[in-house]
């Protein structure tokens, strides 16, 4: 099944900061989750590519001069995800790695609802 990702968009779009922060909030929760249980890695590896378009699509939201905290955040965020996505087989292979994303995904889950910035 594809995925329209314009539709996706749209309706991403349509929703406050804190809705889209929470969101993607949502898919890190569920990437530790999978990656834990060591689930179908095609999956996960949808929920990597779709929590990067969340920061795609919501990073040029972001007013840098009042939220350049978070638009920095979410840069890194990114950067972990991307790096996860090119790396994905030796990543997946390795259960230490897929701990490691595991961690990563709890934590930023976790910073990402605490921090409710810009909602």
């Amino acid at each position: 099944m594809a995925i329209n990702w314009d539709l996706l968009k749209t309706h991403y779009l349509q929703g406050n900061r804190e809705s889209q922060l929470e969101n993607l909030a949502l898919n890190l929760m569920r990437l530790h989750i999978l990656v834990r249980q060591g689930s179908n890695d095609i999956v996960v590896q949808h929920l990597i590519r779709e929590s990067q378009f969340f920061v795609e699509w919501t990073v040029p939201t972001i007013n840098l001069e009042t939220d350049m905290q978070i638009a920095t955040e979410l840069l890194e965020l990114q950067r972990s995800l991307s790096g996860w996505k090119l790396n994905w087989s030796e990543v997946w292979a390795n259960k230490a790695d897929r701990e490691q994303i595991a961690t990563v995904a709890q934590q930023w889950c976790d910073r990402l609802q605490k921090s409710k910035v810009g909602g």
